[in-house]
């Protein structure tokens, strides 16, 4: 059973390393858009326009699922993607309730590009949410697009996740909910300089979790077969744009010993 992972980049790795760790039974496909990349800067109708094209190349994958492992196109378009298949499409939303609930001095950050920052979906939950905490939205135009390039952008990188923790301390946040994919890739910087003060969340478990229980709903005899028999799925990855970055992508994956396929697609 595949299932079809799309991001502008590295960062949807982080949620297709929690789908191979959890549930190592599936067959993933991941779509580096790299030709379209930076997601963040592009308008609502480009990423919606897109993803529909997206849509269509898993369809002729076969693919049983599709995870928009980016929050940015989750929110800008996730909507016309589902409208545009019969296939199930999880999303990655902002992880702001668990953020809420741990929260111990009600002060919470959510970082994000500006697309998903100025988002209607993410002001929806944050009000749902929010109770009597106090929440400061953050985003940098730059951030994921420097983390697809690392090494050569490492000095940068610290330098933006500097600057921005220095804003967080300075609010005497507690919790901070890192709302892009790529955020997570460079967790451990920002726990450099936060310390114990502010706890991080990453919505990679909730996205694996919710997956299964669309297979569950949708293909429950296939999906509890292969549970039972474990086989060890493979790791197809593919990118719009070339082969240049392929290392770069190899290095993020957890368990690349499962990777069979590397390939360059046309969309």
């Amino acid at each position: 059973m595949k299932i079809g992972i799309i991001d502008s980049g590295a960062g949807g790795l982080t949620i297709l390393n929690a789908i191979h760790n959890k549930q190592p039974y599936l067959d993933l496909l991941y779509l580096a858009d790299e030709a379209y990349a930076p997601y963040g800067d592009k308008s609502i109708t480009q990423l919606q326009d897109r993803l529909v094209k997206i849509g269509q190349f898993f369809e002729s994958e076969k693919v049983s699922a599709i995870v928009v492992a980016c929050n940015t196109a989750t929110v800008a378009a996730i909507d016309v993607l589902r409208a545009s298949t019969a296939l199930p499409v999880i999303g990655v939303e902002p992880a702001v309730k668990p953020a809420f609930r741990i929260s111990k001095q009600r002060k919470v950050a959510v970082l994000a590009t500006p697309v998903t920052a100025k988002s209607a979906r993410l002001n929806q939950l944050i009000h749902l949410w929010k109770a009597d905490s106090q929440v400061a939205i953050m985003s940098s135009g730059t951030l994921a697009f420097d983390i697809d390039a690392l090494p050569e952008t490492q000095e940068k990188i610290e330098d933006t996740i500097h600057q921005l923790s220095k804003e967080i301390l300075e609010k005497k946040i507690d919790t901070l909910v890192l709302a892009c994919t790529h955020y997570p890739l460079v967790k451990h910087l920002f726990e450099r300089v936060l310390g114990d003060e502010c706890e991080i969340i990453e919505p990679s478990e909730g996205v694996t979790a919710q997956l299964i229980r669309r297979l569950l709903d949708n293909h429950s005899d296939s999906v509890s077969a292969l549970m039972k028999s474990k086989p060890i799925g493979e790791i197809e990855l593919c990118s719009s744009f070339g082969t240049n970055n392929m290392k770069r992508l190899m290095f993020w994956v957890s368990k690349p010993e499962a990777i069979t396929t590397q390939r360059v697609v046309k969309i």
